[in-house]
């Protein structure tokens, strides 16, 4: 009897090579110091930041993407506590850093977490929703909430996923 263990190697390489870099995440958390925990789905738990100054961490959909805000070392006049002006990306093993001023207001998913918007402006005024992608960390569009009303937006901007 004769095997052909051609294809059988060309599956398995092919494997390796368009898995290896993905890296599929259980968890992920605020730990009591402001510092960001993983663990991973196959349960290996790792600490991946150590300057106490995290602040919600989320997980994408597609369980490769981590995204936090890193507190800002000082409190706005009219705040009680640090806000933030930047935002990391964290995927497989690489991690990118957004800068938005005055204040990240808020982010949120997109496309399964293939990408990651950020609402950016000030406290009480217009500012900007910008549409990242989470593998290339680069801006993908960019929209002026004081010139598109908001029925005109696109469905990234608001939420709406």
């Amino acid at each position: 009897m004769k095997i052909n263990f051609s294809n059988s190697y060309l599956f398995i390489i092919f494997f390796f090579c368009t898995s290896a870099h993905a890296e599929f995440l259980k968890n992920v958390y605020l730990d009591k110091e402001n510092n960001i925990h993983l663990t991973t789905q196959q349960g290996q738990h790792r600490k991946i930041t150590f300057k106490k100054n995290a602040s919600t961490p989320k997980l994408a959909p597609d369980r490769q993407t981590v995204t936090w805000l890193v507190l800002n070392s000082w409190i706005a006049e009219g705040d009680d506590k640090p806000a933030s002006e930047q935002l990391i990306i964290y995927r497989n093993g690489k991690s990118k850093s957004i800068k938005c001023n005055p204040f990240i207001r808020d982010f949120w998913f997109w496309n399964n977490g293939d990408q990651v918007v950020i609402d950016c402006g000030g406290r009480r005024f217009a500012g900007y929703e910008i549409l990242y992608d989470t593998k290339s960390f680069k801006e993908i569009e960019k929209i002026d909430q004081a010139t598109i009303p908001l029925e005109k937006r696109p469905a990234w901007a608001n939420g709406d996923n």
